[in-house]
């Protein structure tokens, strides 16, 4: 099933455009990794499905809805969870205080529970902080908040920005083991990520951004093999 479809979407900062009439597809359980160099245009893809900047141009569909008559609350309603590059978490507040502060979508008491349930079960450690400050946990356990966060919304379709920025490879590894166990579980994933061998590892399909337009598009293992992503974003971990 076809759950998101970006149709000629185009997307402006003043007179720089930074994406050219893109059309991508997300099927219903499906990891999508979006690839790109810095500056490409993946981080305003994932902004502009949030709501969180305006659309110049061309279609945003969730589920058949029109996903440009919505506001950024009411596409979290919809099931959509947006976990922003560097985590976004609020650091004063406690663990517990920022899954809280998340699980508003949810509105029967039963199905909170069985979230708080399934994300302590995704991340112990979490559990084990529950009344620790956002602010005082490490790099890796915020991106564990942050993720579990998304969860607590019931998402349907995560969106991921630069999960692994600034993790150690060993938590790098346990990050993408996390997300790949949420898909099984039944989330549908579209991922940004630089760590490029990691992120097609674990995906489906795949596209590539360049300079806002995408240039290339495959199932995941398609692309580990093309040699133009191999030169550009594989070459070290081919070594």
């Amino acid at each position: 099933m076809n759950l998101l479809h970006l149709e000629q979407l185009s997307i402006a900062y003043g007179p720089i455009k930074a994406l050219h009439a893109i059309n991508l597809e997300v099927h219903e359980g499906e990891i999508i990794s979006l690839l790109g160099a810095n500056g490409a245009g993946k981080s305003t893809t994932l902004r502009a499905i949030s709501r969180l900047i305006p659309v110049l141009s061309g279609k945003i569909n969730y589920k058949g809805k029109n996903l440009l008559e919505y506001q950024p609350h009411t596409v979290v309603a919809q099931g959509i969870a947006h976990v922003p590059e560097g985590r976004g978490i609020f650091p004063g507040l406690t663990v517990l205080q920022n899954l809280q502060l998340a699980g508003w979508t949810v509105k029967h008491k039963k199905q909170l529970k069985l979230n708080y349930e399934s994300v302590f079960n995704l991340f112990p450690r979490l559990a084990e902080r529950i009344a620790q400050s956002a602010g005082t946990l490490s790099g890796g356990e915020q991106q564990m908040l942050a993720v579990a966060r998304a969860l607590m919304t019931n998402c349907r379709l995560m969106l991921l920005d630069e999960p692994s920025m600034g993790l150690s490879p060993l938590l790098v590894k346990e990050v993408f083991r996390v997300l790949r166990e949420i898909n099984k579980r039944g989330t549908t994933i579209l991922l940004v990520e630089q760590n490029a061998n990691m992120a097609l590892k674990i995906a489906h399909r795949g596209y590539v951004l360049e300079n806002g337009r995408i240039v290339l598009c495959g199932s995941a293992s398609e692309l580990m093999q093309d040699h133009r992503i191999i030169d550009a974003y594989l070459g070290a971990a081919k070594k």
